[in-house]
């Protein structure tokens, strides 16, 4: 018997490899010729972005920047806070087993820890422990069977599958420039001394051959003044941006991933009206990629048999990332920080920063732990005026839950930890009060692998003369095609002869009369 059937086309991101690797990247600081001595360091600052990326066999090759900004107090001028900006251009790999050119990658970076040696009063050595995660996925195209002619024939099971491929990528950057003033209650400025930048995005949106992304550069700002009781300022502003990119083939309606991030920032001090240094000319570099997909469910033919014949199934396995489910929790963390003892007593705190770092996540029934620790640094001015400024490194420990429904310890998730809001409170000379608001964001998922059907063929052979009745109790597992397919016969034929009430769920235990004959013509 000739076998007839329709094929079709089934696009598929199959996840190839995911990866998290740990890489020390080294490097030394030389402070230029034009910039004083080293008396004491107060924070060596840094952040990282990525230039390229090339998926080659079995890695992936990785390539970055990090930006580092020194902060000392310089030889001989002990109210003066000095800066030096540096960068590490670096290139790690990552291994991936089974990555091969031009499948997609995505990267994430972490600076976990950044750790120095003083040369001597004009350099550092520098070491940085940078994790790189790496997540690989490919394209999978193929020709599947949809439909048999011959139903009353041939037995066919299918499954709605919802399927997600990638539609393609882009790139591009732009300037952004923007004039901003010192508020009238803050002193001038001298000179920047740290600046840094934080890309929040409002809505994205996917038109005919482009992404298109809007939102919000927030933007922190540490600069000197000349004023012996506040040296040092700290400010914000948030910046308006738009930025697009073109990706062929997109059209309205594709799911999107954007990636938006301010690679470089130029800051210059300009006169006001009445000659003092209090406007900010600002140009920031940014970088935007974006990547469109399709989702749609599909029914997929995943099993087939013929009680009449024997068939020879061709199958191939795919992988399906399933959502589970996602949450997320503002939290507020509050830590009494001691100034140890042979530091000199507080009169006020200046500047104060910290950054996230997830340590560790488990996952539970129906709930995500997240234990994480805010790092950082706190500078202030000591209550003797004759001493220069100091500094406080800090580490703040945090654990946050998430209720997440249907989650279980097999499953994979994604966490995030983003810094919302921080504040200081001065309780006394030796101690003050760090308040961080956090929002802890968690996604779980499960992969699950599924059969579906390249081709058929009925095979030469004759089937065993088992016709008959039969009685079957119920094992854990089975579903009636399991039953029909295991005697040869139809699922129309076993509820027929068996009175049940929903064919989706059979009770274990359950007793089954199952009538098989070799005549096709069963239903």
């Amino acid at each position: 018997m000739a076998i007839n059937y329709e094929k079709g086309i089934l696009k598929v991101d199959q996840l190839v490899g995911e990866e998290l690797s740990q890489h020390l990247i080294e490097g030394e600081l030389i402070i230029p010729e034009d910039k004083p001595e080293i008396a004491k360091i107060l924070d060596l600052g840094a952040r990282v972005y990525g230039t390229g990326i090339e998926v080659v066999q079995d890695k992936v090759m990785v390539e970055g920047i990090i930006c580092y900004n020194l902060l000392y107090i310089p030889v001989g001028d002990n109210k003066t806070v000095v800066q030096v900006d540096n960068e590490e251009a670096f290139t790690q790999y990552v291994e991936v087993k089974g990555a091969k050119p031009r499948m997609n990658a995505d990267i994430s970076f972490e600076l976990e820890h950044v750790d120095y040696d003083i040369q001597d009063s004009k350099s550092l050595n520098i070491r940085t422990v940078l994790n790189i995660g790496c997540k690989v996925q490919q394209l999978l195209q193929l020709e599947v069977l949809r439909e048999f002619e011959e139903q009353d024939v041939i037995q066919a099971l299918r499954e709605p599958l919802r399927l997600v491929s990638s539609g393609g990528d882009g790139r591009g950057q732009t300037i952004i420039r923007e004039d901003v003033e010192i508020p009238d209650d803050m002193p001038s400025a001298v000179e920047v001394l740290r600046k840094d930048a934080k890309v929040k995005i409002l809505e994205r949106k996917v038109a005919d051959n482009r992404v298109v992304a809007h939102g919000e550069i927030e933007l922190r700002l540490l600069y000197q003044t000349q004023e012996e009781q506040e040296p040092i300022q700290f400010l914000q502003y948030e910046i308006p941006f738009n930025h697009a990119v073109e990706v062929q083939g997109a059209y309205q309606g594709m799911d999107c991933h954007v990636n938006v991030e301010v690679q470089d920032i130029d800051i210059s001090l300009r006169q006001d009206i009445v000659g003092d240094f209090r406007i900010l000319s600002i140009d920031m570099m940014l970088f935007m990629e974006a990547r469109v997909y399709e989702s749609h469910e599909v029914d997929v033919i995943i099993d087939a048999y013929s009680p009449g014949s024997v068939l020879d199934l061709v199958k191939e396995k795919i992988v399906l990332t399933h959502s589970i489910g996602e949450a997320q929790v503002q939290t507020v963390i509050r830590e009494n920080v001691e100034v140890p003892e042979n530091m000199p007593p507080v009169d006020r705190i200046l500047y104060a920063e910290v950054r996230p770092l997830i340590a560790d996540y488990r996952i539970n029934d129906d709930q995500v732990l997240v234990d994480g620790v805010l790092t950082g640094v706190v500078i202030y001015k000591p209550e003797d005026d004759e001493l220069s400024i100091s500094s406080l490194k800090v580490d703040i420990p945090f654990s946050q839950g998430l209720e997440i429904e249907g989650t279980t310890q097999d499953m994979d998730c994604f966490c995030q930890v983003e810094l919302q809001y921080l504040s200081h409170t001065l309780v006394s000379f030796n101690e003050f009060e760090l308040k961080a608001t956090l929002l802890v964001r968690g996604e779980v998922s499960q992969s699950i692998e599924k059969e579906v059907l390249l081709d058929v063929e009925e095979k030469e052979q004759e089937l065993e003369e088992d016709s008959g009745l039969y009685i079957y109790f119920v094992q854990p597992g089975d579903t009636l095609w399991s039953v029909a397919k295991k005697y040869n016969t139809t699922i129309n034929s076993i509820l027929r002869y068996n009175d049940i009430d929903d064919q989706d769920i059979l009770e274990e235990g359950t007793k089954l009369i199952v009538f098989k004959r070799l005549d096709t013509s069963i239903a």
